[in-house]
């Protein structure tokens, strides 16, 4: 195959786990969220949580769910940046997210949902043909907490 041929069909490999990275996360499958990531992943979401960054699938599918098991969520990806290096890529991905928590469930106190952006920066990596989330950074620009509606 030819290499530019190949490394395009990379990048949307790369741009496809993303998107289902999103619709996994917000319908909540989480047997086909977890899947996208390799056994020992690393998952960074410090600056939304205060929580030191966790590996291993228990781990991630445990903070997930804590954060949006009570929630209805949107995430959007886009403009993703992808540095292919054999079977390594670097990406990093703009985000955009609205999430809405079941009353009195939010974990901003005096708030009900947020909706905010900023950045994926990821690690891939191709596992058995496939490429998988070896490592993830959320960093965010910007958000913005909505208080309960008044009854």
């Amino acid at each position: 195959m030819d290499s530019e041929l190949a490394k395009l069909l990379d990048y949307e490999a790369i741009r496809t786990v993303k998107a289902r990275y999103c619709r996994m996360l917000d319908t909540k499958d989480w047997d086909g969220f977890i899947g996208l990531f390799t056994a020992d992943a690393v998952m960074d979401v410090e600056e939304d949580t205060g929580h030191p960054p966790i590996s291993g699938h228990a781990a991630i599918l445990d903070q997930v769910r804590f954060a949006v098991a009570d929630a209805q969520s949107a995430h959007q990806v886009h403009s993703s940046e992808i540095d292919l290096r054999g079977n390594e890529a670097f990406a990093i991905t703009a985000m955009q997210d609205r999430v809405v928590w079941a009353p009195g469930k939010c974990p901003i106190p005096g708030a009900q949902s947020i909706t905010g952006f900023g950045h994926y920066v990821e690690h891939y990596v191709r596992h058995e043909g496939h490429w998988k989330i070896a490592a993830l950074k959320l960093t965010r620009l910007y958000v913005e907490a909505h208080p309960a509606p008044a009854d």
